[in-house]
């Protein structure tokens, strides 16, 4: 539901855009994804050695055209964000009230545009990279707070991202514009970017070229393939069907396959995306990550998407650590872990998902999307807790036997909740949600609701009766502590 095309468009651009199934904008939007391959192998290649201040003149150049090309003078609002938060760094950088000013001026930016922009659904404008944006300034303000502590206040994964000094104009410019993140996740460091940028992530004391364009093109392959996948499947399942009588008139079995084929078809292009900007990044040399046991080097410090992992999960848990890698350990690395002090893991997690709602913006769907989320990782666990509670299910979960059947249903049960969800993040307005979710009577959202409660109040309960915890007799006690001594 982006913008459609307009007649100004070149009718070669429109005809390929109709074809794949995209509009101009979408197609404009993917050839800067991969402009970005080209661009970051001269980067690796030619400006191998050179010094970080042209890196970081070249990154912003050439993605201030490729961000004009799409966006023409809108390109002046990341502009403005990056000279605010740069004067915030260099006064009061590294305070508690540099956080607070950064997080309210980045996200108040946001969601004023939001206000003001919003359409009836998906717009490509120049809020789709600054949501990205939004995400990184906020994050690097952290990590100059995390930066002025001592160390031994420090966890391991901030002392990782602390930056002890407020960047120059010239570095928080080329890290704004480095095209492998701009566009589109992932997120990463300042610190990262810096070290990047000074050659410190090469991996070897030679000086060679850093052997990253393999990598960064297998990345690009299936990206491609993801590509195809969607334009394979889009055609029969689009957003129209969902709302049409013969969605609402099927029955529920068939309306589950509609929404997890439906949903598989986005997910492929939001996947092909991920893949894309992953490939941009490790082409560059931004991903290098160490070596393995065998020595070879890893690139993936930026990963966005593990296919393997992601086409094959059955729990949400699953999904959350293989799609929109980076975006999910933002959240979790400056919004849950920065809760700590609630002393209640699901007081956090709820927080976490209201905010990726509220960046998001303020379409209900947004909401209802993160609280099936949160409702749904719930269920999840307590279905697990009462496994754990009841030997004979335990016992029916460690046979053989059942290994495939269990796998083939926690599948279905993962492609379903997860298009369940993605269709109120896809339809946005509630008079389109409630038209699908009518459809199937709501008996997913009644699932999700009287389960966590019918678990606690009844089940629970009954299976601490029933499976009471084994102990040890006060005889038994004495004798091995009588062996022991």
């Amino acid at each position: 539901m982006e913008q459609e095309s307009t007649e100004a468009s070149p009718s070669l651009l429109g005809d390929l855009a109709g074809r794949l199934g995209l509009d101009v904008p979408a197609l404009l939007y993917l050839f800067t994804f991969l402009a970005g391959f080209p661009l970051a192998y001269i980067s690796r290649t030619y400006l191998h050695g050179q010094s970080p201040t042209i890196k970081h003149i070249y990154f912003t150049v050439c993605c201030l055209v490729l961000a004009y090309l799409n966006f023409g003078y809108d390109i002046i609002h990341s502009a403005i964000s990056v000279l605010i938060n740069y004067a915030l760094l260099v006064t009061i950088g590294g305070t508690p009230l540099s956080v607070a000013i950064s997080f309210t001026f980045n996200m108040s930016y946001l969601l004023t545009a939001y206000i003001y922009l919003a359409t009836d659904g998906y717009d490509l404008i120049w809020t789709t990279p600054h949501c990205i944006l939004t995400l990184r300034l906020i994050g690097t303000a952290w990590d100059l707070y995390d930066g002025q502590k001592k160390e031994e206040q420090l966890s391991a994964e901030q002392k990782l991202f602390n930056i002890k000094t407020a960047p120059s104009l010239l570095e928080l410019a080329g890290y704004t514009y480095f095209f492998g993140g701009f566009f589109a996740s992932p997120q990463f460091s300042l610190r990262r970017y810096l070290d990047f940028t000074k050659e410190k992530l090469l991996g070897n004391d030679k000086g060679e070229l850093p052997s990253c364009v393999e990598p960064a093109m297998n990345r690009f392959y299936v990206g491609c393939f993801y590509v195809v996948l969607h334009c394979a499947l889009s055609p029969f399942f689009p957003n129209e069907y969902l709302l049409s009588a013969q969605f609402a008139n099927s029955s529920f079995p068939y309306q589950v396959f509609v929404l997890v084929f439906w949903s598989k078809s986005l997910f492929f292009k939001y996947s092909s995306v991920f893949m894309f900007t992953e490939g941009v990044c490790t082409m560059a040399g931004l991903t290098y990550n160490g070596i393995d046991e065998e020595g070879n080097a890893l690139w993936d410090a930026c990963v966005g998407l593990r296919p393997k992992i992601f086409e094959i999960a059955t729990i949400s848990k699953h999904c959350v650590i293989s799609f929109n890698i980076s975006t999910n350990l933002w959240a979790s690395r400056y919004v849950f872990k920065r809760l700590k002090f609630l002393n209640n893991k699901y007081i956090s997690q709820a927080s976490a998902l209201f905010f990726l709602a509220i960046w998001h913006g303020f379409f209900i769907g947004y909401f209802i999307c993160f609280v099936q989320e949160f409702f749904v990782t719930f269920i999840e666990s307590q279905i697990t807790d009462a496994t754990k509670r009841i030997p004979a299910l335990s016992k029916i979960v460690s046979t053989p036997a059942f290994d495939f059947p269990l796998f083939a249903i926690k599948l279905i049960w993962n492609k379903f909740v997860c298009g369940h969800a993605l269709a109120a993040l896809v339809l946005l307005r509630w008079s389109r949600i409630h038209v699908v979710y009518s459809a199937m009577y709501y008996m997913p959202v009644i699932f999700y609701i009287t389960f966590p409660l019918l678990y606690s109040m009844v089940i629970l309960p009954q299976l601490k009766k029933i499976y009471k915890p084994q102990t040890e007799s006060p005889k038994d006690n004495g004798k091995e502590t009588a062996k022991t001594k």
